[in-house]
């Protein structure tokens, strides 16, 4: 594809700085159903972004067809939306810079199998999950999938980048049941070599997830310790990870704006957006805007120390971007988003953290994360699972409870981080942590 024609001739229709952003992406899902195939699909997805300058106003327009047609029609879709809008805040196209970061993208080693020894790790995972316990009724889920995704930008300034990162993603729930009670249970791993794959961590997981919930009650109404498992407050720092963008400061919809250089959280709250972390699958060396990236402080020793930024936002907090312009998608605007914003561990073990607490909770599954915060007032009331400590252990587990608190207290109030940091689907890690009180809503 001749890119720089596109550029061309949309300079030639009156479009003073024009950019575009080509995504394609190829994969594989593979879904396992009872010892059978129930679905194989390969897909290959993908189009052109075109965003560019007209009469001082920015607009966008996208094709997933690449003919000179569709191209055509496109700019002048993005003519047509430049004319009907009237923003303050105008996108700026960048002229890249001499040197972006180095970073190292594994590629994923999946074509090395064939779609056979792909299907045989489904059928001896689903086995293994269907031997591990009596109570195991089904697997609900046991599936594989692959994807590689390629980017590019390029400018009328003459920025012309690339990147390009795949993963192997393995999921796997089953339903555990006792008498008339079910539980549900699940875990995933993503690697890019195929036989890193952590299958028996899955099971491990995903079973003593579903066969805790079995004999689950609520407690008492009352405020509790609570303990909350690592891959829960990663849900739930992703979830609020909006309070950190330099956007949501500019809509006056974050309670940390105007508070930089203040005290906000707790000494032990230390966070950080490092789109180099060398534990990560996805390493970014510049954003969709083709902003170099960069680590980035977040909150040190519980000060606030900086927004993310994309270069719109950064223009108007009188700053520099911080390289987090993204795009949710290829008919996204450029919007602020972390590349892999975790908050960084502790000393003590899960364990040693859990024979601390006299009584309270300790949480393994939350729901409501989207219906049940506010980023903006930080209130959150999430159902949640888990279960009761006594004199530093685990008891009986507990189901239909609610939990309720607000983010930024929540972080004023953690007595303990732990050293088990984990990361998300989304990118976003954190380690187990110990809350001094939260409400919890039971019977």
């Amino acid at each position: 594809m001749d890119y720089q024609s596109i550029i061309e001739k949309g300079l030639k229709l009156g479009i003073t700085e024009i950019e575009l952003y080509v995504r394609n992406a190829r994969g594989m899902v593979i879904k396992l159903f009872h010892g059978e195939v129930e679905s194989s699909q390969i897909s290959n997805d993908g189009g052109i972004s075109i965003r560019g300058l007209y009469n001082g106003q920015i607009g966008y327009a996208m094709s997933e067809d690449f003919s000179e047609e569709a191209i055509d029609y496109a700019l002048k879709k993005l003519i047509d939306n430049a004319q009907t809008t009237n923003a303050k805040e105008i996108d700026i196209i960048f002229e890249g810079v001499e040197e972006y970061p180095v970073v190292s993208n594994e590629r994923a080693n999946y074509d090395d199998y064939s779609t056979p020894e792909k299907v045989e790790l489904l059928k001896n995972l689903e086995k293994s999950l269907l031997n591990a316990d009596p109570k195991i009724r089904d697997v609900g889920y046991c599936q594989y999938s692959e994807r590689e995704v390629d980017v590019k930008i390029i400018n009328s300034k003459g920025l012309n980048l690339s990147d390009s990162y795949s993963y192997i993603h393995l999921f796997s729930g089953v339903v555990a049941a006792e008498q008339d009670e079910t539980a549900a249970g699940y875990s995933y791993d993503i690697k890019t070599k195929f036989k890193d794959l952590e299958t028996e961590r899955i099971i491990k997981e995903a079973t003593e997830d579903a066969l805790g919930e079995l004999g689950g009650k609520p407690i008492p109404s009352g405020v509790y310790p609570v303990v909350l498992r690592n891959d829960v407050f990663s849900e739930i720092l992703e979830a609020f990870s909006s309070v950190f963008s330099g956007e949501s400061a500019m809509r006056n919809m974050t309670q940390l704006k105007d508070r930089l250089g203040e005290k906000v959280f707790g000494d032990n709250i230390n966070i950080v957006d490092n789109p180099f972390y060398e534990e990560s699958l996805i390493k970014r060396s510049f954003d969709d805007e083709g902003y170099p990236c960069e680590e980035t402080t977040l909150v040190e020793n519980g000060v606030f120390k900086s927004f993310l930024h994309n270069l719109k936002t950064a223009r108007y907090h009188q700053t520099k971007s911080t390289g987090n312009g993204f795009k949710a998608g290829l008919t996204s605007p450029i919007g602020v988003s972390p590349t892999n914003l975790y908050l960084k561990p502790g000393n003590q073990s899960l364990d040693e953290m859990i024979a601390g607490v006299e009584k309270g909770l300790f949480i393994t599954k939350c729901a409501g994360l989207h219906s049940g915060l506010n980023p903006i007032s930080g209130a959150f009331n999430l159902q949640a699972t888990g279960y009761l400590i006594e004199n530093g252990k685990k008891t009986q587990p507990v189901t239909l409870i609610v939990v309720s608190g607000n983010f930024f207290e929540m972080l004023n109030e953690v007595e303990i981080v732990g050293n088990d940091l984990i990361k998300n689907l989304m990118g976003v890690g954190a380690p187990s942590i110990k809350v001094k009180s939260l409400m919890v809503s039971g019977k």
